[in-house]
């Protein structure tokens, strides 16, 4: 794993210099979050949780401020969480290997926050509803609403979000950026009021730009984590707690709704205009799943099989994301009531507005997919027109 440069280094993976003018240390953001896989001491997975809460909310924030309130991070720090509750194997893995005694005698061996999703856990089934349990908290949020339960729940969800908020500035928002040689911040700075998380300068277009490298590393050591922590209970193969904690199968579209997706396509795909009768059906994120974590039904298009393969994690050139933006312009009420059928999120203003965000960022030379051409280079001209589109 890569570390930080010297005092005297200078690194330019983002263009920002790893040294400020003055004896400081600054370490250039990416390094940083490098630096922090490799030698940041942890007895559990807060920091790692942090890393990624900051990279999914990177996309979504706009203007010079790039300011991050308490309650968003918290929000997002939970939901990325949530599904860890799952049991694997018949066992709910640990992401902690400290044990603190409680004021009542009791002891907590786990992180806060997924002693506070096991808390909504129970509430789920004092309702009866623990079919919920291991459904995305987006979507557990949905199918509550208007239930005679909504009240409770939000009280508990409520709760929740605040014990989790108090943990984050104890933990890993003071901690995460404290490593050997005391380098200043170089992520975020706390608010004077601690009313949130100010990101650096040029922090969260790194976050952005590098998103596909950092995140699969960051979820690895994560993984890594909680094998160790519960390696004495049971043995586990990496690629399956990997998969457990962090594979994408389990926020995928039921089938009916795909069906539906299909219909509202005209049975043909956007991206090509070819038929999809014949040629199989694929689910495929618009913005790549790498990138940003987006579920909402905006995200999806259906596919074929051999575009979704050749499209892969690649960005979509101007022609194509001019054909995708039609799409949801012409059919945005119909996509709409899709999801609400199926209790799935919606959001067109958010996709639209991480997409904008993504194409700010990247650098011209990315390689973006083209029906015609496949995977190119996104050009100065093209970034233009994509970002063009977009506003």
């Amino acid at each position: 794993m890569s570390t930080a440069p010297g005092p005297k280094a200078e690194a330019t993976v983002t263009g920002v210099n790893s040294c400020d003018s003055g004896s400081s240390l600054r370490l250039n953001p990416v390094l940083g979050v490098l630096d922090i896989l490799d030698r940041a001491a942890m007895t559990g997975t807060n920091k790692l949780g942090l890393l990624l809460t900051l990279l999914d909310l990177a996309p979504s924030l706009s203007g010079d401020a790039r300011s991050i309130p308490r309650a968003a991070l918290a929000e997002r720090y939970l939901e990325i969480h949530w599904e860890h509750a799952r049991p694997y194997n018949g066992v709910t893995l640990r992401q902690s290997s400290s044990r603190k005694k409680r004021k009542d005698g009791t002891v907590a061996d786990d992180t806060l926050v997924m002693q506070e999703i096991r808390r909504l856990r129970e509430v789920l089934k004092d309702y009866g509803r623990g079919d919920l349990q291991d459904k995305p908290l987006q979507m557990v949020r949905r199918f509550l609403e208007g239930s005679e339960w909504h009240l409770q729940w939000q009280k508990a969800l409520e709760t929740a979000l605040a014990r989790v908020q108090v943990a984050l500035l104890k933990n890993p928002v003071r901690l995460l950026q404290e490593l050997p040689g005391k380098p200043d911040p170089f992520l975020y700075d706390l608010a004077e009021d601690r009313s949130g998380l100010k990101l650096r300068p040029g922090v969260a277009e790194s976050l952005i730009r590098f998103a596909g490298v950092l995140r699969p590393l960051i979820e690895f050591r994560f993984a890594q984590a909680v094998m160790r922590i519960n390696r004495e209970t049971l043995e586990l193969p990496i690629d399956d707690v990997y998969s457990h904690l962090f594979g994408r199968d389990r926020i995928m579209p039921p089938v009916k709704m795909r069906q539906e997706l299909v219909r509202i396509q005209r049975e043909h795909c956007i991206l090509t205009g070819r038929s999809l009768a014949a040629t199989g059906r694929s689910l495929d994120h618009v913005l790549p799943w790498s990138r940003a974590r987006l579920s909402q039904v905006e995200n999806f298009l259906m596919t074929t099989p051999s575009v979704n393969s050749k499209k892969s994690d690649s960005l979509l050139a101007p022609a194509a994301l001019e054909r995708w933006l039609h799409y949801l312009k012409e059919n945005s009420e119909k996509i709409r009531k899709c999801a609400q059928a199926h209790n799935w999120p919606t959001d067109i203003n958010s996709v639209r507005s991480v997409t904008l965000h993504t194409y700010q960022a990247i650098d011209a030379t990315t390689g973006v997919w083209d029906s015609e051409s496949g995977i190119r280079p996104l050009g100065e001209k093209g970034k233009l027109e994509a970002l063009r589109l977009l506003r």
